[in-house]
């Protein structure tokens, strides 16, 4: 029978190679930019603005707003700001450790 193996265990051996540890950190990139891009459109559509109406409110392309929200184009701190903000929220940035929470920047 064969052994099983935790997912820690499979992780620090799939780290243990340079360019597989970069290929793994590259895909967490993406999917992290595409969980972000995807939470915008839903939240611009649940708060019932257009990729118009938005691309006004921020001074951008609508154009541009779609790719945003398609993760076809990179997401900077400053345009995610600005489109929080329009939308009438904030953005707070926090480090994550296993013990505790660090508000960074509000």
């Amino acid at each position: 029978m064969p052994s099983t193996k935790n997912f820690s265990t499979l992780r620090d051996e799939a780290r243990q190679s340079p360019e597989r540890a970069r290929r793994i950190d590259e895909a967490k990139q993406r999917a992290v930019g595409e969980i972000v891009s995807y939470r915008l459109a839903e939240l611009r559509k649940a708060l019932g603005v257009t990729q118009v109406e938005l691309a006004e409110m921020i001074g951008k392309s609508q154009s541009a707003i779609s790719q945003i929200e398609q993760g076809e184009i990179g997401l900077s701190l400053d345009v995610l700001r600005s489109i929080v903000h329009q939308l009438g929220g904030e953005v707070e940035i926090a480090a994550v450790f296993d013990d505790r929470r660090v508000l960074i920047d509000t």
